[in-house]
C-alpha cells in the first residue's frame, strides 16, 4: 500500500515537470486530450530519424573547416626548384610574372598545377630573391601602379628627353591601323614590349571589356576607318569559356552599340596552339556561369605559353599588315628629325 502511494506521488511530480519521461510514460501520465500534443513534441527515435540525423550530420561536416596536410619540400626538392627557376630565367630577355613561372614548371612537370603548389613558388621565390640567388628585377608586377606626371630639371633636359623619345606615326602610311588586345594584366608587359618597336598600341581588357572602354575604342576605331583603314584587333587571352566569350562579347557591342566594324582575330590561346605547344591544361571551372554550354575541352591559361612564341606572335600579327616600302620613307624621317631634335638639345644645354 505504501510503495503504490509512493509511485503514485512520483508520477503526479513527473507529469507536472515533464522531465526525464521517455513518451509512453507521458502517454500514460497525462490525460487523453494532451496525448496528441505530446507526441508532435516529443517524437519517437525510429531508425528513419537516426538516418536522416546521420545524413544531416554528415551534410554539416562536408562544409565544415578540414584539416590541410602541408608537405614539406626536401632540401634535394628545394635545389631542383631553383635549378629550373635559373634555368627559365637565364632564357628570358625581360623579366616575367610569378605566375607565368608557375605555368612553366608545370609544363616541366616541376610542380603540380594545384593552388597550393602556386602558393609555394611565391613563398620559395620570395626567400631566393632574399637569398640572393635569383635577381629582384626577374619578376614583374603590373597589377600594382605608380603614376606620376613628367617633370624635368631644366628646359635642356625636357629637350634632350624630347629628342630620345621622338617617334613618327609610321602607321600614317599604311593601309591598316592595329591594336593588340589582351586579357590579363600578367601578361600586357610581354605584349607591349614586342608591339613597342612597330608603334601599336596595347589594350588591356581584363576579361569582358567595359562599356565605357569599347565606347572609346569604338571611337578610335571609326576615325581610323573614316581614313580609309582596315581596322583589327588581335586578341591574346585565356582558352576557357569566359576568355572566348570575351572576345565574342566586344565584337557584338562594336557592331550593336556602336555600329563599327572590327575585325576581332584571336591570336592565342588556340586549339592549334594547345596542341603544338603542348600548353598545360587544366578543368573547366564549373563556378563559370558560361561553363554548361562550354564545348572546347580542356582551358588553358595565356601565362602557360612561352614569353618568346608570345612575342612570335605578337610581331606576326603586325608585320603581315605593314607596306615596307612606305615603313621605310618615314623611319628614315623619323631618325633625321631625331638627330634634329637632339642638335637643338645640344646647342641650347650649350647657352646654359
Amino acid at each position: 500500500m505504501a510503495g503504490a502511494l509512493y509511485f503514485t506521488v512520483w508520477l503526479a511530480s513527473k507529469s507536472f515537470s515533464g522531465v526525464g519521461l521517455w513518451p509512453n510514460e507521458i502517454k500514460s501520465a497525462r490525460p487523453a486530450s494532451q496525448t496528441k500534443r505530446a507526441e508532435k513534441l516529443t517524437p519517437m527515435v525510429t531508425h528513419s530519424n537516426r538516418s536522416r540525423a546521420r545524413s544531416q550530420a554528415q551534410k554539416k561536416s562536408s562544409y565544415d573547416a578540414r584539416v590541410i596536410k602541408r608537405f614539406r619540400r626536401s632540401k634535394n626538392d628545394l635545389k631542383n626548384l631553383l635549378e629550373a627557376v635559373q634555368r627559365i630565367l637565364a632564357n628570358e630577355e625581360f623579366e616575367i610574372s610569378i605566375r607565368h613561372l608557375f605555368y612553366r614548371l608545370v609544363g616541366l612537370e616541376v610542380i603540380e598545377k594545384t593552388e597550393a603548389d602556386y602558393q609555394a613558388v611565391i613563398k620559395h621565390t620570395a626567400n631566393f630573391r632574399r637569398d640572393g640567388l635569383i635577381d629582384w628585377d626577374a619578376f614583374a608586377d603590373s597589377t600594382r601602379w605608380h603614376i606620376k606626371p613628367p617633370a624635368y630639371d631644366s628646359f635642356a633636359a625636357a629637350l634632350e628627353n624630347t629628342a630620345a623619345t621622338y617617334r613618327r606615326d609610321l602607321w600614317q602610311t599604311q593601309s591598316a591601323y592595329i591594336e593588340l588586345w589582351c586579357e590579363k594584366d600578367a601578361m600586357a608587359g610581354v605584349i607591349a614590349r614586342a608591339a613597342e618597336s612597330f608603334g601599336v598600341p596595347v589594350f588591356v581588357a581584363r576579361g569582358f571589356a567595359s562599356l565605357s572602354s569599347l565606347f572609346n575604342a569604338a571611337n578610335t576605331f571609326r576615325e581610323q576607318a573614316e581614313h580609309g583603314k582596315r581596322c583589327v584587333i588581335y586578341h591574346f587571352g585565356d582558352y576557357d569559356p569566359s576568355g572566348v566569350a570575351a572576345g565574342e562579347s566586344m565584337v557584338k557591342s562594336f557592331k550593336g552599340d556602336f555600329k563599327v566594324n572590327v575585325e576581332f582575330i584571336r591570336a592565342a590561346v588556340t586549339e592549334q596552339q594547345i596542341i603544338s605547344l603542348k600548353l598545360p591544361t587544366r578543368p573547366v571551372k564549373w563556378s563559370d556561369t558560361r561553363a554548361a554550354k562550354w564545348e572546347g575541352g580542356e582551358c588553358v591559361e595565356l601565362d602557360s605559353m612561352p614569353t618568346t612564341t608570345i612575342r612570335e606572335l605578337v610581331k606576326e600579327c603586325i608585320v603581315q599588315h605593314i607596306d615596307q616600302r612606305a615603313w621605310d620613307i618615314l623611319e628614315t624621317a623619323e631618325e633625321s628629325e631625331r638627330q634634329m631634335l637632339a642638335s637643338i638639345a645640344r646647342t641650347w644645354k650649350g647657352f646654359k
